[in-house]
């Protein structure tokens, strides 16, 4: 049985996590644009390590947070399908019997809760790499 209050918390997490990545990325973007426009001015004292960071953080960053959800939905797969054909014989007006509208509702809860589960795992690279990116050059110039 899952439980709702471990559920919600989960999805407040997952909206915390966001609204903390968005602030970042715009402390970030804010930051590294000043970055770029003094690169353009001025090749050769361009702050090459920086412009460095911001493509290999993003490309690791990414990286980790599709190969998070790619596993995650795989291994959800099994239960898609299970849960699609369950509903596709509902749909094509089979009753299902007590023993398998209860399947179909475990299996309801365990996809919601993976889901969830699944976007914070995935956010995780993202929000790591852009809250420590805004705390790092919060405190340069």
């Amino acid at each position: 049985m899952i439980n709702p209050w471990t559920e919600w918390m989960r999805m407040v997490r997952a909206g915390t996590m966001l609204g903390e990545t968005l602030t970042a990325a715009h402390q970030v973007v804010g930051h590294r644009t000043k970055t770029i426009e003094a690169a353009a001015q001025n090749p050769l004292s361009a702050d090459y390590p920086e412009l460095i960071r911001m493509v290999s953080e993003k490309s690791a960053a990414f990286a980790a947070s599709s190969w998070s959800m790619m596993r995650d939905w795989v291994a959800m797969q099994a239960d898609l399908g299970a849960q699609a054909s369950a509903l596709g014989k509902v749909m094509m007006g089979e009753m299902p019997s007590p023993k398998a509208a209860q399947a179909m509702m475990s299996r309801g809860q365990r996809l919601g809760s993976a889901a969830v589960a699944s976007s914070i795992r995935a956010m995780r690279p993202v929000h790591s790499a852009a809250t420590a990116n805004a705390r790092r050059l919060s405190k340069t110039k």
